[in-house]
């Protein structure tokens, strides 16, 4: 404190510009958005290795093991348990006890199932097809850029009501099938089909109430017509509703959660990553397909799509890597 005190006015004065003009700490990076730039990358540099880990099939035995049993998500255990063909005893009267012995009979065919997968067979039949169809339109990599990382919900209307992709919570948990869970620092893209038409599509404080409409993150027309974003940040509230304004009971609670909040569903996402290049800019895009989190990182589990060229995705919400 005493040698500040006794520098020159100047010195003083440009320690305090450096202090207040201090760039603001960026969000911490998701880890959907870790997942889409390490594959983006990965793909970049042509670098198949780093492809490979972002897989499910780069998994340990007991990586897969502690991920299957644990794993939260009620519409994965119902196919397993359906797939089950042993009858199960007569003490086995809960779903968590018949749970366990249908993850005891079958975890071991379900790895096997995994690891028939090689490194070859996922280079040739995921890897190197998009590369090829990048190639196609004369990708010089070094040119190309990520534009963005989103979650890609497809919603319809069914039975007077909105239905938005998604998996349930376990039972035990007793929670409303149709609650949507939410991260914060992340974009979820909504994309209404035709079934929507007209139907308006609303977030609010209050369940199905339009003067509350909540739209701080949520970019597009809400009128059941074209791509609507959400991104909620850390100020966003915990919970919301989203209503369609001339349906009463079209919709449900928006669940808000930070990502390392683990009291949620372990959904399986499939991730949208748009990426430009060329002048004029042209935009491309993939899709990272059955997306699941492992552990504190999210793998893929499906084969990645190539989406072809674009028009420009609207409503983009930029994302940027905490690089603090």
């Amino acid at each position: 404190m005493q040698n500040i005190l006794s520098a020159s006015p100047l010195v003083i004065l440009t320690l305090l510009l450096s202090l207040v003009c201090q760039p603001i700490a960026q969000s911490k990076e998701h880890p959907y958005e870790t997942l889409g730039r390490e594959v983006f990358e990965s793909l970049k540099n042509q670098d198949f290795n780093k492809f490979f880990s972002q897989s499910v099939f780069s998994l340990k035995e007991y990586e897969f093991k502690e991920f299957l049993f644990t794993i939260r998500n009620q519409n994965i255990r119902d196919h397993l348990v359906e797939m089950h063909k042993i009858p199960f005893p007569d003490d086995a009267n809960t779903t968590q006890k018949k749970w366990n012995l249908v993850f005891a009979h079958n975890w071991r065919n379900e790895w096997r199932h995994l690891a028939r997968n090689t490194p070859l067979m996922i280079k040739s039949e995921s890897f190197l097809p998009l590369l090829d169809s990048a190639n196609d339109y004369g990708f010089q990599w070094e040119t190309v850029s990520l534009l963005s990382v989103e979650v890609l919900l497809p919603m319809n209307w069914q039975n007077g009501r909105f239905e938005i992709r998604r998996d349930l919570d376990l039972s035990a948990f007793d929670s409303d099938s149709r609650s949507l869970f939410v991260e914060r620092n992340m974009t979820y893209r909504l994309r209404p089909d035709k079934t929507t038409y007209s139907k308006s599509f609303m977030v609010g404080e209050k369940n199905e109430d339009s003067e509350s409409i909540f739209k701080k993150g949520i970019l597009g027309n809400r009128s059941g017509q074209g791509d609507i974003t959400i991104r909620f940040e850390k100020e966003s509230p915990s919970e919301l509703f989203y209503f369609c304004p001339d349906q009463k009971g079209a919709g449900g609670v928006v669940r808000i959660l930070d990502s390392e909040n683990s009291d949620k569903p372990n959904q399986r996402q499939n991730l949208l990553l748009t990426i430009t290049y060329g002048k004029p800019t042209r935009f491309f895009q993939i899709l990272l397909k059955e997306v699941m989190m492992v552990g504190n990182r999210a793998v893929f589990f499906d084969r990645p799509q190539w989406l072809d060229q674009v028009d420009k995705p609207s409503h983009i919400q930029i994302w940027k890597k905490n690089d603090q």
